[in-house]
């Protein structure tokens, strides 16, 4: 099960994550991102601190998700995330295409001026 919540704070949207995020809840998930993707925030961010799991398949749709923010001219960031999944992005090299960060980070660098 996943539970979405949205935020859009100036030109930044937040997708917050809690759950688990696997083919069986992903069309929840693209509903939200493409929804975001419509109305084109300069910033789309994924919090993931409640997401507790992922699966390869979700991944791979993160992966197409980059590529689409790319062409729009929209910065992709995921923050907060278990060190685990940040390990495992690593590794498959998802951090190219997207920017990992903390939370404070990702405040301080993009919604202190909103």
């Amino acid at each position: 099960m996943i539970d979405l919540q949205t935020e859009e704070i100036g030109p930044v949207a937040v997708i917050h994550f809690y759950g688990i995020l696997t083919r069986d809840t992903l069309r929840d998930a693209e509903e939200a991102w493409n929804d975001q993707l419509e109305r084109r925030p300069e910033v789309l961010a994924f919090d993931f601190k409640g997401l507790s799991q992922i699966d390869s398949i979700s991944i791979n749709h993160i992966f197409k998700l980059a590529r689409t923010a790319s062409e729009r001219n929209m910065k992709l960031i995921i923050y907060d995330m278990n060190e685990s999944l940040k390990k495992v992005f690593e590794v498959i090299r998802l951090d190219k295409v997207v920017e990992f960060v903390s939370k404070q980070k990702f405040e301080a660098d993009y919604l202190k001026d909103v």
